[in-house]
């Protein structure tokens, strides 16, 4: 698997990220951009739920659905990027691996949460999985941050 995990670092894209100058800056700037677009949308909609700004119905909110996924995809490509610079580090960091289990929680809670506010928006229940919901997604981008600090060389 290590062998794997060297070979991704070796690609044209992990040396472009890991040794250019301009590589690592462009991920990290596409990677921002698009955790703006999806974290935007989702907190959006999901403090919408928990009771801020009551006057728009959260349903109107789920056209913005779209820029959460073109997010999403901005994140999914920088994000493989990133790990291709030093995926042999990364694939054994814990920190990374809760920042993965994080944002996979984050989908689901998302997915459970607008799920049970179409079937019965009154009920606790989603306001819980909301809650549940914006700490994975806040969690998920604590940890990608504290990636830096616990990268062990």
């Amino acid at each position: 698997m290590f062998d794997l995990f060297l070979a991704i670092e070796n690609s044209a894209l992990g040396l472009y990220v890991r040794e250019s100058s301009w590589g690592f800056a462009i991920a990290l700037a596409s990677h921002a951009i698009g955790m703006a677009l999806s974290l935007g949308v989702i907190l959006l909609i999901n403090f919408r739920i928990l009771g801020f700004v009551k006057q728009i119905p959260v349903l109107a909110h789920t056209a913005l659905f779209g820029t959460a996924w073109f997010g999403f995809v901005i994140n999914f490509l920088s994000g493989i990027a990133l790990y291709s610079s030093h995926a042999s580090k990364y694939s054994y960091e814990w920190i990374f691996m809760l920042k993965l289990s994080l944002l996979c929680l984050g989908g689901i809670f998302m997915k459970l949460t607008m799920d049970a506010f179409r079937a019965t928006p009154a009920e606790i229940k989603v306001k819980i999985f909301s809650v549940i919901c914006i700490t994975c997604w806040l969690g998920a981008v604590v940890t990608g941050r504290l990636m830096a600090y616990f990268y062990s060389v």
